[in-house]
């Protein structure tokens, strides 16, 4: 395997920030009911690892029998981009050589993987691999519901050696859901913090020099508004309770938004249920006072559109997402519109940045493929063969990019596969992807620079919390009672789309509790203590 290694030197100060906040940070989700639909086709998930690894075990990796052609399945999050299928071509060439089998990938878009995931595992979709994520891509809810295959550590070492090498020991503490993995995770520092990319012509048109501030940011919406332009495609919700030092909690319902947690306080051990918190009465009153300025559209509720897609087309002055996200459709509209003069701005610039689990990205094998052993071992492939990081990652070499020595890549047309834009993030391997080599440096790239430069100097204090990862199946009617509460009243509200704040802020009220959100934030609270009572122990 061809090494890297001056990209783990580039991450040794990130990487011994973080290891420290990690260790030792496992879920606490509950166990595997074995009488799910999922369990019952095909027999209880641990029953199934251990048959797997009997007939696999007096085998090596490299000889393990591949003499039967097979074609496997994955499905990956977002949107296919052009050239993708010409691009997983060339990675089936290579799958087809090494393991004779080949790979055809399905996509569940951004709008639609909250509905969908689940009903891949209750229909008893045949398929092999799927893309998984702690709280945000549906982890710790398909374990609960039996979707996802148990992988002991003779499994993992036997179908995918390379990979139980490469990820790190905190990472797969992390994945364990009673002591058990059901994912391979990734293994890349990642920060846990969305920016903006916004067109520099327009603050300098409004005359505002810097967005680090929630303030500022506002000041920069409203004028956008005043001047006939959207500023975005929707309400910066995550910049405000970021700004207020909170975070998400995973497992909590709607992707972990309905209960926040101090993560810059490591002390404060309480949860912010949203209808008990003061701050987000007050975010919904200012969602209405800019949407009815007009910073945003008002059919934002049914755009379909992707979040890069408003920036892109001029639509709207800016976008948010990660930050390497915003710097390469940032980098697509400059080169498309040059006195656009798009830049990063972090309104939450003030605070220390958390840096995500290894969770936060990976792959998982679905418990009803029947063909378990081959997928585990094409991962191992997608994870450590330099060549498919290459592909899947960036594209056709001498098409989408170009070599620049071992380590570097310079693109050539970003914009028929795009840089990590096709779910490439289950399998990072931070020892082998490349980084981008800039030859004609410019503002944005400065700025990116200097932005991650500030990050790794100011990473935050862990939290007990930043590990804790809640199961809800032991109260598995109330959870989806209150996320199909939250689908009527919540998206309205935080969007400032609402004729009355206070009326709908009672109405989400009265649903969640009549959905048992007092049950679920029971069962939370009950876990949390075990999982800090467990941590304080250790």
């Amino acid at each position: 395997m061809k090494n890297r290694m001056n990209k783990v030197l580039a991450l040794l100060l990130g990487t011994a920030m973080t290891v420290g906040m990690l260790t030792g940070c496992g879920n606490s989700a509950g166990n595997t009911p074995a009488d799910t639909p999922a369990a019952d086709s095909a027999g209880t998930g641990q029953e199934q690892a251990d048959a797997s690894v009997d007939e696999g075990s007096q085998e090596s990796a490299g000889a393990v029998d591949t003499s039967e052609h097979l074609d496997l399945k994955m499905y990956l999050i977002g949107d296919r981009t052009p050239d993708f299928d010409e691009v997983y071509g060339k990675i089936n060439e290579i799958l087809e050589e090494k393991l004779n089998c080949s790979i055809s990938v399905d996509f569940l878009s951004w709008g639609e993987h909250d509905t969908k995931y689940s009903l891949l595992f209750s229909s008893q979709e045949d398929f092999d691999l799927i893309f998984t994520a702690s709280s945000w891509c549906h982890y710790e809810q398909t374990v609960s519901l039996g979707g996802f295959y148990p992988l002991s550590e003779e499994f993992i070492q036997t179908y995918a050696p390379d990979i139980w090498e490469v990820v790190p020991e905190v990472a797969w503490d992390q994945a364990k859901i009673d002591g058990q993995i059901y994912m391979v995770p990734n293994y890349q520092n990642e920060f846990a913090q969305d920016v903006l990319a916004i067109r520099g012509d327009l603050m300098e048109k409004y005359g505002i020099a810097q967005i680090t501030s929630w303030d500022e940011l506002k000041e920069f919406y409203l004028a956008c508004a005043a001047d006939g332009m959207y500023a975005s495609q929707g309400g910066p919700w995550y910049q405000y309770f970021q700004a207020e030092g909170l975070a998400t909690t995973g497992g909590a319902p709607h992707a972990g938004e309905l209960v926040l947690y101090h993560a810059q306080d490591p002390d404060d051990h309480e949860f912010y249920y949203l209808l008990d918190w003061d701050g987000f009465t007050d975010y919904c009153k200012q969602m209405k006072e800019l949407a009815d300025a007009g910073c945003w559209s008002s059919d934002v509720l049914n755009s379909s559109d992707e979040r890069q897609t408003g920036l892109l087309t001029g639509r709207t002055a800016g976008m948010v997402w990660n930050i390497g996200s915003c710097k390469n459709f940032g980098k697509q509209a400059n080169a498309e519109h040059p006195e656009w003069n798009v830049t990063l701005v972090d309104p939450v610039s003030a605070l220390p940045k958390r840096v995500q689990s290894y969770i936060n990205n990976g792959v998982a094998i679905n418990i009803n493929s029947k063909h378990k052993e081959r997928a585990m071992m094409v991962l191992n492939e997608f994870y450590t063969n330099p060549a498919v990081q290459d592909l899947a990652m960036l594209g056709i070499e001498g098409k989408h990019w170009e070599a620049v020595g071992d380590d570097q890549y310079k693109v050539i047309d970003e914009s028929n596969f795009g840089v990590s834009s096709n779910c490439n993030w289950g399998w990072n391997n931070a020892d082998i992807q490349r980084t981008e080599y800039i030859e004609d440096r410019t503002a944005l790239d400065d700025t990116f620079d200097a932005m991650m430069e500030s990050w790794n100097n100011n990473i935050k204090a862990p939290h007990v919390f930043d590990g804790f990862n809640f199961d809800s199946s032991k109260v598995s009617t109330q959870f989806a009672a209150v996320e199909a509460a939250m689908g009527n009243y919540y998206d309205p509200l935080v969007s400032g789309l609402v004729s009355d704040v206070d009326k709908s802020l009672e109405d989400l009220r009265a649903a969640l509790e009549s959905a048992g959100i007092r049950d679920v934030l029971a069962e939370m609270n009950s876990q949390a203590e075990a999982f800090i009572a467990e941590k304080q122990a250790n």
